[in-house]
């Protein structure tokens, strides 16, 4: 359940914009994902922080990718799932902050997962973990 949403504002440094930010909660053996768009080819960078609870994971993926994960996983059969993605956090324990990485025009979600799939495992059922995070974009920079 998303706690806030501010989509396309103007981010903090010069030449950066907000393509999505939100805090969410992340319960035990579940996951949460958000999408956000990139209309032409840009930087992304990717800023995440647990606010409370327990260690989770998060990834960058793409379109056909995400989709893979929810067919994947529609009966939590999350042990026996695979993941491709753009880019990792975990696990996230504080605050993480990726590097810029190239993204061209698309759809991309953000997930959050807390199952047993990867390495983090939840540790108390009914539990939940607290996450803020944004995605920050930038033309790209020229060579």
């Amino acid at each position: 359940m998303a706690l806030s949403s501010v989509i396309g504002l103007v981010g903090c440094n010069s030449g950066e914009d907000v393509a999505e930010s939100d805090s969410l909660y992340v319960k035990s053996d579940q996951y949460k994902s958000e999408s956000f768009t990139i209309n032409a080819d840009q930087q992304v960078k990717v800023k995440a922080t647990l606010l409370a609870g327990d260690a989770i994971e998060a990834y960058v993926l793409d379109e056909s990718d995400y989709r893979l994960w929810l067919a994947t996983t529609q009966n939590n059969a999350f042990s026996n799932a695979g993941l491709s993605y753009i880019r990792s956090i975990t696990p996230l324990e504080s605050s993480h902050e990726t590097g810029w990485f190239n993204l061209t025009a698309g759809n991309y979600y953000i997930l959050f997962e807390n199952t047993v799939f990867g390495s983090v495992k939840p540790t108390l059922a009914g539990g939940s973990s607290s996450v803020s995070y944004s995605v920050l974009t930038q033309s790209m920079k020229k060579s």
